[in-house]
């Protein structure tokens, strides 16, 4: 049991992963979902997108708040698990660059300013959604039953 739980390429190892993709992708579809339908939610991201400077602020922050919502669900359920992915760390990076960065302490030293950035959950984010990116759905999930659908066809 030991050597099974040890290997290194198990289906069983990608359990932790497919529990982070599933938490991660509901987080992203409830916080998007938040964003569009409830008011004060819509109001501070509004704000927020308004105070930054963005060109059209009510479609910028609907469109932003919908892409969470929609690639956070197929994140969720592991359909276009990639692509969902990658749309997520756009959300993210236009987020970390336009308005996270700025309230960064300034004046600090490379050591203590890596610690401040990597404190941010953005940052997690951006690394999980990366391995996302590079792993798929995993086996638990709508990719890959429909590539198993897909090779028993034919």
């Amino acid at each position: 049991m030991l050597k099974k739980l040890f290997a290194l390429e198990t289906k069983a190892n990608l359990i932790p992963y497919t529990v982070s993709r599933i938490a991660i992708g509901a987080f992203f579809l409830i916080t998007g979902f938040n964003k569009l339908f409830n008011p004060t939610f819509q109001a501070s991201m509004l704000k927020t997108i308004t105070s930054i400077g963005f060109p059209y602020p009510q479609f910028t922050a609907n469109f932003a708040a919908a892409n969470e919502a929609i690639f956070g669900l197929l994140l969720a359920v592991g359909l276009f698990t990639r692509f969902s992915a990658f749309v997520l760390n756009i959300v993210l990076f236009v987020a970390l660059f336009t308005f996270d960065l700025q309230h960064l302490p300034t004046g600090l030293d490379p050591f203590t300013w890596y610690s401040y950035f990597a404190y941010l959950p953005q940052v997690l984010y951006l690394l999980f959604l990366f391995n996302a990116w590079a792993i798929g759905g995993g086996p638990l999930s709508i990719d890959a039953f429909l590539v198993r659908r897909k090779r028993r066809i034919g």
